[in-house]
Parts: C-alpha cells; sequence; structure tokens
C-alpha cells in the first residue's frame, strides 16, 4: 500500500518512479482501488469505534427494587436529595410502583412539602386502596399539616386492613391528644403499648398527651 512505500528507502523509491509504460498506464485504476479500500478501511474501523463508544457508555442496569431499596437508605440516612433521585429513577422504570410513588411521598414529607406529598401517596392508592403504608403515611403528613380530624380518618383505614399497625395506633393517639381527646388518644396508647412499648422515648407516652397546666 502508499503507506509502505513511504517507509521505503531512497532506491526503492527510485525503481518505483522508474516503472514500466504500461504498469504506468494502470496507475489510475490501481489509484482507485487504494482509495476505494482506504474508505472501506476507514468506514470499518469507525463503526468499530462507534460501536465501542456505544458500548463504553455508562448504562444503569439497576433494577426496581435495587432503586427503592437505595431510596429507602438515603431516606434513613437523611440524603433526601439522593433519595429522591433514586425514587424518581425508580419511576422511570415503572410509573405504577406503589413502593416508589409512597418512597417518594415520605421523600417530600421530610423536605415539609407537605400538599405535594399527599398527592403521591394518593398517586399510589389510587393504584392499591389497601396499601396500608401510603394510608398510613398519608395520615402522617396530614398530621404534619395540623388537619388531625382528616388524619384520624386515614390513621382508622390504615387499622382497618391492619388492626396491629401499632404506629397507626400511637400516631392517632397523638391527632387526638392535639384535639383534646385525652381519655380517647389514652385508650390507643394502650393498645399500642400492649402491642409494641415505646422505647424511643425515655417519657411515658402517656404523659405526652396530657395537657400542661
Amino acid at each position: 500500500m502508499s503507506i509502505a512505500k513511504l517507509n521505503k528507502s531512497s532506491d526503492t523509491m527510485i525503481k518505483t518512479v522508474s516503472m514500466k509504460k504500461d504498469t504506468l498506464l494502470l496507475s489510475p485504476v490501481i489509484t482507485l482501488l487504494i482509495f476505494i479500500t482506504f474508505l472501506f478501511i476507514s468506514g470499518f474501523e469507525y463503526q468499530i469505534q462507534n460501536t465501542e463508544a456505544t458500548s463504553s457508555t455508562p448504562t444503569d442496569s439497576s433494577t426496581l427494587s435495587d432503586l427503592i431499596q437505595k431510596g429507602g437508605e438515603m431516606l434513613n440516612a437523611s440524603r433526601y436529595e439522593e433519595a429522591l433521585v433514586s425514587f424518581d429513577r425508580a419511576l422511570k422504570i415503572d410509573s405504577r410502583s406503589v413502593e416508589a410513588l409512597n418512597g417518594k411521598g415520605l421523600v417530600l414529607n421530610q423536605l415539609g412539602k407537605y400538599e405535594e406529598a399527599i398527592t403521591w401517596f394518593d398517586k399510589a392508592l389510587k393504584i392499591n386502596p389497601d396499601f396500608t403504608n401510603a394510608l398510613y403515611n398519608k395520615g402522617v403528613t396530614l398530621s404534619n399539616l395540623g388537619e388531625y380530624e382528616e388524619a384520624i380518618t386515614w390513621f382508622d383505614k390504615t387499622l382497618e386492613i391492619n388492626p396491629d399497625f401499632v404506629d397507626a395506633m400511637y400516631n392517632k393517639a397523638d391527632a387526638l391528644g392535639e384535639l383534646g381527646k385525652y381519655e380517647e388518644a389514652l385508650v390507643w396508647t394502650d393498645k399500642a403499648l400492649t402491642l409494641k412499648p415505646v422505647t424511643h422515648n425515655n417519657s411515658d407516652s402517656k404523659d405526652l398527651l396530657l395537657p400542661n397546666d
């Protein structure tokens, strides 16, 4: 090929110039063939390089469950923006994943975006009306908004499906206490305590529900 000729000695170059006349007549054809070959090789190399570039592009091999799990881990670590990214990526895989919808609502609740959080719980509940986590979390978010009466209705819906949902009992008791319904609040606190004693607070939860004198 012509590239190899550039590496030959000067004697060889002189011999090349001194080729026979009939060989010189064929040179345009040879040149054309070399040019076509060069284009083919160049194109082939481009396809290889292009394929390699495509294959080296980072791909998201995370599964739906991986992203939901990571979102939960980031949420527990108070890394809310990262949690939101994980749940959003999960929803790109499955926009009807009630776990991802509920997870996004939880993150928004932690960020203080309560109304927006409720819309995501509602999306999950539209797909699965009996999804207790979303029912309960909507109640918690309504409590955060000070909507205690409405919050209690959602805690009740949670308890209709799962009568042993202890956190729903505690939060219902808390909402009742906020409304001044202390006796009823204590009833629900007692129910919760029989299933799961409070360990995260040194104070008796009953005392926290009583009015301050």
